[in-house]
């Protein structure tokens, strides 16, 4: 590898001299929130928080919210969060963060149907699929179902968000 990395500069900060950005368009939901703390809470810190030289999140804003809201969080590493640290300016950073939130992609309903399917042949229950992907019962049971994309008409390019449920 000829050139320096920014992960290979990865530098543990204080949550609490990081601020947000005023221009972040990416929502997470409560439920989705709460599956990130899962994430964190049983695998770890699995990526830096991308942040300015002045400090300003870049990405991994809601990464830093739950740590600052979490206790159990934030005293597993007092605080810090794993950082990369830029000098881009206020151009470079808005455009990075918008690639940065379009990159992560959606889910089709076709491929989840797919990992559900592996996962229950795998012995979990619809109530621990459900549990542990945060949707409902109801929709890893419909994603169960052999039938639900020929009959509803569904393809590999049907997106899988909070809306797609078929008419």
């Amino acid at each position: 590898m000829k050139k320096t990395q920014p992960i290979d500069n990865i530098r543990w900060i204080s949550v609490d001299i990081l601020r947000a950005n005023d221009y972040n368009p990416n929502h997470v939901f409560k439920q989705e929130m709460q599956l990130l703390h899962t994430s964190i809470t049983r695998n770890g810190w699995l990526q830096p928080i991308i942040i300015n030289h002045d400090m300003t999140i870049i990405d991994g804003y809601h990464r830093v919210t739950l740590i600052k809201t979490s206790k159990p969080l934030y005293e597993e590493t007092q605080g810090l969060v794993p950082c990369i640290v830029l000098d881009l300016n206020e151009v470079e950073r808005k455009l990075l963060t918008i690639r940065i939130n379009r990159a992560k992609g959606t889910h089709t309903a076709y491929k989840m149907s797919e990992v559900i399917h592996d996962l229950h042949h795998n012995g979990l229950t619809t109530t621990n699929i459900a549990k542990e992907i945060g949707a409902t019962k109801d929709e890893v049971e419909l994603l169960l179902e052999d039938s639900i994309f020929t009959k509803e008409k569904f393809n590999e390019t049907s997106k899988y968000s909070q809306a797609w449920t078929p008419k």
